[in-house]
């Protein structure tokens, strides 16, 4: 009687443990979003009538060129979406430095150029581990000053497996778990979620969204 109530006990207890193990469990790691750092801003909106030409990011040497397009599709249309100007084109070819940048905006016949940078895009696994960095730089065509300087950065934490010794109990009772699918990378989410909140700041935000 006494080894059966034990038994009990002990499979109570295995029962808890698989349940509150559930529950810590994290198959989507929520990404850690840092806000925009504005380094240089203008004194007043004098650009909200203004035309802007978005030309191809700057990637990391171990990015395909063609993502810098993608990413500079990916403002173009947000800029588009939170009305941040009311013209908004996307230029096609890219640029070495800040002057080639500008006379890539002088020859579209735009008063804006953004001419942005992809610092680092590092892909997550299943634990997680994502990071980006995206650096934008907003030149008035006409005087070649900077009008607009932003950086973010948005980190994923890593959700490591839990290895301490009731952790490793369970495991040895039970299935090993494996993590399905958590639908779409968490890299273009991250930049999606630069690329708003740069262009709410843009727009006049004082706060963006977290």
């Amino acid at each position: 009687m006494r080894r059966g109530m034990l038994l009990w006990v002990a499979l109570a207890m295995l029962a808890a443990g698989c349940s509150l193990r559930d529950q810590r469990s994290t198959l989507y790691v929520e990404p850690r979003t840092g806000s925009p750092v504005v380094y240089i801003h203008p004194l007043q909106n004098t650009f909200d009538e203004a035309s802007v030409g978005v030309l191809p990011f700057s990637v990391p040497e171990n990015v395909p060129p063609a993502q810098g397009v993608q990413v500079a599709a990916l403002f173009k249309d947000v800029l588009l979406g939170k009305r941040a100007f009311p013209v908004v084109r996307q230029l096609g070819q890219g640029y070495g430095d800040l002057d080639e940048a500008l006379a890539r905006g002088k020859a579209a016949k735009v008063d804006l150029v953004l001419a942005g940078r992809v610092n680092y895009a590092l892909a997550a696994t299943e634990l997680g581990g994502g990071r980006v960095s995206v650096s934008v730089r907003l030149l008035n065509v006409r005087s070649g000053n900077t009008v607009w300087y932003i950086e973010q950065a948005i980190d994923q934490p890593m959700d490591y497996p839990d290895m301490g010794m009731w952790g490793r109990l369970v495991d040895s009772f039970g299935v090993p778990k494996v993590r399905p699918s958590t639908g779409a990378p968490p890299v273009p989410n991250m930049l999606a979620k630069i690329a708003v909140d740069m262009a709410e700041v843009m727009a006049g935000a004082r706060m963006v969204n977290r």
